[in-house]
């Protein structure tokens, strides 16, 4: 074998082995900083995440200037990027506590100074300057968020909650398109 050929053959066995390592730790990030005790990072369905996103539009569009929106495990950044670019007057958080979605919503909204998104975990952010709260979490979280949110958001203060409801609260509102994947729930917090 003649030595070029040799070369270029190590130095494509080791680029191949570096995309590899590169995947498999983009991976391990993604899962290990999810998978502990919280969802996975999902990104929000076609039908569901519209209509939640003219839901919140119309409440914004009658709400007073200076609004703040928070999304509680922003995932990708699918909900609050398009009501930032819609509603520029209106103030917009995105919570994310998994290293990959944070970093591409961050890139994402580097234009729209009117969206923040913070690396935590979102039982950790103070709800009480709220009026706006989304979701689109899992089952199993439902009841300790649905204490934080009763806890701490304001009189007044809406939330939807995407496929899974609030625990020990009824709706006022329950959004069904059509099957049991794309349903929502929409409160008004009373006290």
């Amino acid at each position: 074998m003649e030595f070029g050929v040799f070369i270029a053959c190590i130095l494509i066995g080791v680029t191949v082995l570096g995309v590899l390592a590169v995947s498999i730790m983009g991976i391990y990030l993604l899962v290990s900083s999810s998978f502990q005790k919280y969802a996975p990072p999902v990104r929000s369905s076609g039908k569901l995440k519209n209509a939640v996103l003219e839901d919140v539009a119309k409440q914004l569009q009658i709400a007073s200037v200076g609004q703040q929106v928070v999304d509680l495990g922003s995932g990708w950044g699918t909900l609050l990027i398009p009501l930032a670019k819609r509603f520029p007057e209106h103030k917009f958080v995105g919570i994310e506590r998994a290293f990959t979605p944070f970093y591409v919503s961050l890139f994402r909204a580097r234009k729209l100074p009117n969206l923040t998104f913070v690396r935590k975990d979102f039982f950790e952010y103070d709800l009480r300057k709220t009026d706006i709260v989304m979701m689109f979490l899992i089952g199993f979280m439902m009841p300790k968020v649905t204490k934080k949110c009763l806890k701490e958001l304001p009189k007044g203060a809406k939330v939807y909650a995407s496929r899974f409801a609030l625990t020990d609260i009824k709706a006022d509102r329950e959004v069904n398109l059509g099957d049991n994947m794309s349903v929502y729930f929409v409160y008004e917090i009373k006290s």
